[in-house]
């Protein structure tokens, strides 16, 4: 009865394995007619067959992309946008104004002279060749027939990774202008010459500015917190007028994607007393007032985490752009079946030494590790 049974249970066995690779088989057969009818339907409807348009159109397509952007905007933050014609040239001209002493004429009527020498620098901005690599792609497809080329070149954006090289390039001259001032050596080379009048040691001898109390111990902190915003009020204020008109900030602040929740750990939803920066900060940790300014906090998947680079309203430098001589090339040769596309920009970025006040990174963690 034993062996009866299980060679019953082998039949069985052997029926089920039959009718699974048969269902199996039917359901890759199923497949294929679908992707047969599909290439059919969609070649009836690029012949503007109306039927076929309106079966494709009850489709329900979604298309994942799997790519993710760098989302930066250093460039329009740090720098204005200049554009020049064809046959202009950018050059800056650097020059200081001579302090005269004012003094009483003596009982002789003589006053010293002095001889007015107005010395000045001009550095030229050399505009520069931006260019993608070339892209290659199919034309047709020549098994279904159909035309590939502008399935084939959604798959790249030239103009996002162009403008992503060039903003790019703009958080490198940012970084290489934060640093130590020059006060020293040949006086067209200094940030700045000052008054005579004017109290050195009041103002700021860098724009990197490391908070004090960064850290892990106690009364000390590794989070985005409400001493940068002091730190950077402090380093506006601390420029009084010298320009002409107050350093502000514009409340803007881009800061590590990975920091910008920390604002929302130094207030604690706690106790009766009212505080209306706390309130504020509670209802919106990204954007709130302070200190007489509206901050918004803008995540930054660019910014390495511990530091964040404050916007103020004065540019960092200018970017020279001249769009009439942009090129896109596209290079067609139908007997290899393939397109070759590429786009150039010509453009530079210039910041000259006394504009690099514009520009400060405030440092809130001692884990940072650099630009």
């Amino acid at each position: 009865m034993r062996e009866a049974g299980r060679a019953g249970g082998g039949v069985a066995g052997r029926i089920e394995r039959t009718v699974f690779e048969q269902a199996v088989k039917d359901l890759d057969m199923e497949q294929q007619e679908s992707r047969v009818k599909m290439g059919k339907l969609m070649e009836r409807a690029r012949n503007r067959d109306a039927e076929a348009i309106t079966e494709l159109n009850a489709l329900r397509s979604t298309t994942i992309d799997l790519y993710v952007r760098a989302t930066s905007n250093f460039a329009t933050s740090f720098f204005e946008e200049v554009t020049l014609q064809p046959n202009e040239q950018a050059v800056y001209i650097h020059t200081f104004r001579n302090q005269v002493n004012v003094r009483y004429i003596g009982q002789d009527g003589d006053a010293r002279q002095v001889k007015a020498v107005k010395a000045q620098k001009q550095v030229f901005v050399d505009m520069r060749e931006l260019t993608t690599d070339d892209v290659v792609y199919p034309i047709r497809d020549i098994n279904l027939g159909t035309d590939v080329n502008a399935a084939a070149q959604a798959t790249v954006d030239l103009s996002y990774d162009l403008a992503n090289k060039v903003d790019v390039d703009a958080k490198t001259l940012v970084d290489a202008s934060i640093g130590s001032f020059v006060t020293t050596g040949a006086k067209l080379n200094r940030t700045w010459i000052p008054n005579d009048r004017i109290i050195t040691g009041n103002l700021p001898t860098t724009n990197l500015i490391t908070l004090s109390d960064n850290g892990t111990g106690a009364n000390q902190s590794n989070k985005f917190r409400l001493n940068v915003i002091r730190a950077i009020m402090q380093y506006c204020n601390t420029w009084g007028n010298i320009f002409g008109g107050p350093l502000k900030p514009t409340g803007t602040i881009l800061v590590p994607a990975i920091d910008a929740t920390d604002l929302a750990f130094e207030i604690l939803p706690t106790g009766n007393t009212f505080n209306a920066v706390a309130q504020a900060v509670l209802q919106d940790y990204m954007q709130f007032d302070y200190m007489g300014y509206r901050w918004t906090m803008v995540p930054d998947v660019t910014i390495a985490q511990g530091a964040c680079y404050p916007v103020l309203n004065r540019k960092l430098g200018d970017h020279y752009t001249k769009p009439s001589m942009d090129e896109e090339f596209v290079e067609t040769d139908r007997r290899k079946n393939i397109e070759t596309r590429a786009q150039m920009k010509v453009h530079n970025f210039a910041v000259p030494e006394p504009w690099r006040v514009g520009a400060m990174r405030v440092v809130y963690s001692s884990v940072y590790a650099g630009p």
